[in-house]
């Protein structure tokens, strides 16, 4: 890790020490793109943020209704300055750097959420992620039977649509609940979108940044166990074998009863044999 890199990440290692209700998302959000795709000068990003809501605050009235609210900010979004997803190429990594997606008007459906929500945020709207399976969506909380399709040009989804999206999505695999459809908080979100660069980091074979990425929901959700076990994995795979026996260790004391705890402890065993033999 360079100087930049560290440095980056010592930015984010600061705000996800946040209390989840005072987590700056969008601040956070540029530091990961700022370690793995910079330089990034993350304060000029903040005053643009800054800017496109102080364009988007006169366009909104207080005789608005919540719903003249919404319909303004998402068609100031996705048809005015045409932000959009990226179909063509979805596990392009760009899109989940939030100063990527800024600059391209493209990205994931998380990363437009982010920025949905980030604008609402200045403007004195209350917009809110949901961690819905397999697409990301975004709700108004203060119409919480609409469903905002950021992926799609902020289109609104009723409860039965994003039903129906979720058998199309998962060929019916994943059982709809209407608890999917809860808003999640801003570290769900980061968790999230650093889940979905690790996924793309690994399907690359780049462990570095699927090392990185795993380092970053740690700070952000220390007690995720699961993550203990993939850091493992990752450090096995980089033969980084006393790091990986820690990480899969500390996944069996954290899981006892996981269904992959035999499988997890034969590999932490190997780790730990490879570290003797690498001596």
């Amino acid at each position: 890790m360079d100087a930049r890199q560290h440095h980056a990440r010592q930015q984010f290692t600061r705000l996800a020490g946040a209390p989840d209700h005072a987590l700056d998302l969008g601040e956070t959000a540029l530091w990961i793109g700022a370690e793995e795709d910079g330089p990034v000068a993350v304060e000029d990003y903040l005053a643009r943020l800054d800017d496109l809501a102080a364009t988007l605050r006169q366009r909104l009235l207080p005789e608005h209704t919540a719903r003249e609210r919404l319909d303004r900010l998402l068609a100031y979004v996705f048809r005015e300055l045409g932000f959009h997803g990226n179909e063509s190429d979805y596990y392009d990594p760009r899109n989940s750097y939030f100063h990527q997606v800024l600059d391209r008007r493209c990205g994931l459906p998380i990363s437009l959420a982010l920025l949905l929500i980030e604008l609402a945020r200045r403007v004195g709207l209350r917009v809110a992620g949901v961690g819905f399976p397999a697409h990301f969506l975004a709700v108004d909380l203060d119409l919480p039977q609409l469903f905002i399709d950021p992926f799609h040009g902020g289109r609104l989804l009723t409860e039965y649509e994003c039903r129906v999206m979720l058998r199309q999505k998962t060929q019916g695999r994943v059982e709809f609940d209407r608890n999917q459809l809860r808003p999640v908080g801003g570290r769900q979100l980061l968790v999230r979108m650093l889940n979905n660069l690790k996924s793309v980091h690994l399907s690359r074979g780049d462990l570095e940044r699927a090392l990185a990425a795993s380092d970053r929901i740690l700070l952000l959700s220390p007690g995720a166990a699961e993550e203990y076990r993939d850091r493992g994995l990752c450090q096995l795979q980089r033969r980084a074998y006393r790091a990986a026996a820690l990480d899969l260790d500390h996944y069996l004391s954290l899981a006892p009863m996981a269904d992959d705890r035999q499988l997890v402890a034969a590999r932490a065993v190997e780790a730990r044999n490879k570290a003797r033999l690498a001596n």
